[in-house]
């Protein structure tokens, strides 16, 4: 992985191990230190979910969000209460559910991922596409806790590359709803992306968290200017956990 040109590694975890002459690994004085400070709290999470032994989809939701509830500096950003039912709610409106594609891009910790496919009974493929190491791996693990790796595979590298597996796999028209929560500034070059592989099923719904913050403006825009067939609409709610903390949800209905 340290070579890899699709999976990225944060650059101190590509000098944290070294090798000596005997060929011994030993590790660098940073590198925990690093993981320590950048991954604590996806690792308490992880730890959290064991304690609880929590096991399938329902009860793996669930201990996250006892986890994010716990105090101010275990909240996670992920989508959840007024935001998953936004999520949920389109998810449920798709076309053809026991056919097509559900891509997540973001994994992160694997709530939402898990959230749809408990929501999606099991019916719809999903794939989740996430660009950075540390989080494929957990994200896999709670898949398995969730008892969902049948339906939802965590793929791991970055999105221009990773989507690509929809065509490749699936074929044209295979996505039925595309679920944008990795970075707002990259939303419309995803989108356009999606459009280019010819990968969304007539009526698809491509729906996008953080619109409002940290932001995409671009995305917002292109959605603003679609044409008169094409169904764009935003959501005001509050961040998950923190009320006081607005945030936009936009969506996009493929109308052919």
């Amino acid at each position: 992985m340290v070579n890899s040109e699709t999976l990225r590694l944060p650059s101190p975890i590509i000098g944290g191990l070294k090798f000596s002459w005997t060929g011994s690994p030993r590790v660098d004085p940073g590198f925990r230190n690093y993981i320590d400070k950048k991954y604590h709290k996806i690792i308490l999470v992880v730890d959290f979910i064991i304690a609880s032994g929590a096991t399938g989809a329902a009860a793996i939701v669930e201990a996250c969000e006892l986890f994010a509830h716990g105090n101010a500096r275990q909240w996670l950003k992920v989508a959840g209460e007024g935001k998953a039912e936004i999520v949920e709610q389109r998810l449920r409106e798709r076309p053809s559910p026991e056919r097509g594609i559900v891509t997540e891009f973001g994994s992160f910790v694997g709530y939402s991922c898990v959230r749809m496919y408990r929501c999606s009974s099991g019916e719809t493929r999903i794939l989740s596409l996430e660009s950075d190491a540390i989080h494929v791996f957990i994200a896999r693990h709670v898949v398995i806790e969730a008892r969902c790796s049948q339906g939802v595979e965590i793929v791991p590298g970055m999105a221009h590359d990773s989507v690509r597996r929809l065509a490749d796999d699936w074929g044209t028209n295979a996505a039925i709803f595309a679920f944008m929560d990795h970075r707002g500034t990259r939303f419309h070059v995803e989108w356009a992306h999606l459009q280019q592989l010819r990968a969304f099923a007539p009526a698809a719904t491509f729906l996008a968290d953080n619109t409002l913050k940290p932001g995409a403006p671009i995305n917002l825009w292109q959605f603003l200017h679609r044409p008169s067939r094409e169904c764009a609409i935003n959501w005001s709610v509050p961040e998950f956990v923190s009320d006081s903390c607005e945030d936009w949800m936009s969506a996009w209905n493929n109308h052919l």
